[in-house]
């Protein structure tokens, strides 16, 4: 075999062998019951400990820094090897079977763990009008509380602050303890992710939580908790509301507590609203200020940003979802009300 054969020869090598893998992982996880779980348990928490503590050293998005960057080394390599295509073939080749990998192990086998709330209980569960008014007038008893006085955090001390929101989650439910890399504020991507409507977004390939560093202020505490949880393998965007959630109205921080309730209201009110329009109106004037004033900011930045592009992009999310055992596909994110709601009337603290 020639010199040059050879040199050819061995990104297919590593090709196949890194889908080869890739295919066993799918498999196990899909048709090997239990798999998922300790795979999420034993193996993906040492992934978290190690390519994200890596990636945590970084004081920017390693995963925006590569996306940006990967199409110039792609060009550069196509201009280097433009007389060998064979070469510049395999050399994509190797590219997709890498990202492939990473994917499965370190999102692609998460999806079929364990569930974080229990199905059967939520598959059960239903409340009336009445007990979904009492909850939106818990959440505006706590906007109350929280008040408008405090700033929201920024930069690092926003990452520190839902790295410790977490930590502190972690000792009521176990199965959420580990390392946690700090959150990444998009910064060359942000306007790309305001265009699709994109607030977060977990990367496997860098292990990496990061949040669009232009929407508002209210919904980052949220959204950096949100993507957190899914680095203790929770893939379930209805359960990663939830996790993100409970962290902020938990985290000894106000300002969390804060965005916390306020998505609570955004969600729980949104379901009142529709089911009687009248009572959420008379529930509306009751909000304090600050809260109405934070929220119309919300929907006006998103607004603005309603594109074709957003459109698309619920759809691309929406067969992803689907592809991965999510079967309500973008509807998943709603599933925060209901939980809510399990959690309000199953928690006699009014937590």
């Amino acid at each position: 075999m020639k010199r040059s054969d050879n040199i050819t020869a061995k990104p297919i090598f590593i090709s196949l062998i890194l889908l080869f893998i890739a295919g066993i992982l799918l498999a196990a996880a899909k048709y090997a019951s239990g798999f998922a779980e300790w795979y999420s348990v034993n193996v993906y928490s040492l992934i978290t400990g190690t390519i994200g503590r890596l990636a945590g050293i970084f004081p920017f998005s390693v995963a925006e820094a590569a996306v940006c960057i990967l199409p110039f080394v792609i060009i550069v390599d196509i201009v280097r090897c433009r007389k060998r295509l064979r070469t510049v073939i395999m050399h994509m080749l190797l590219i997709v079977s890498v990202l492939f990998f990473l994917y499965t192990a370190n999102c692609g086998v998460n999806y079929h763990r364990n569930m974080f709330v229990d199905q059967k209980a939520m598959s059960g569960a239903e409340f009336t009008e009445e007990q979904l008014t009492d909850f939106c007038e818990y959440i505006i008893t706590r906007l109350e509380e929280c008040g408008p006085d405090h700033e929201y955090p920024h930069g690092k001390e926003l990452a520190y602050t839902a790295r410790m929101s977490m930590d502190g989650l972690s000792e009521k439910y176990p199965s959420l303890r580990g390392y946690y890399p700090s959150p990444k504020q998009l910064t060359l991507l942000s306007g790309a992710f305001s265009a699709m409507g994109v607030s977060g977004i977990y990367s496997p390939f860098t292990v990496e939580a990061n949040i669009n560093g232009e929407m508002q202020d209210m919904e980052k505490p949220f959204t950096a908790c949100h993507e957190l949880s899914h680095l203790r393998g929770y893939m379930n965007e209805g359960e990663a509301n939830y996790i993100g959630w409970l962290a902020c109205i938990g985290s000894e921080d106000i300002t969390f507590n804060r965005s916390g309730w306020l998505i609570g209201w955004i969600y729980a009110g949104g379901a009142l609203r529709r089911v009687d329009p009248e009572r959420y109106d008379r529930l509306c004037e009751k909000l304090p200020s600050y809260a109405v004033s934070e929220i119309e900011d919300n929907n006006m930045f998103w607004s603005t940003h309603e594109t074709k592009a957003s459109e698309v992009q619920d759809r691309v999310n929406d067969a992803y979802l689907k592809a991965n055992d999510q079967k309500e596909g973008i509807q998943s994110y709603g599933m925060l009300t209901t939980l809510m709601l399990m959690h309000y009337y199953d928690n006699s603290s009014g937590y």
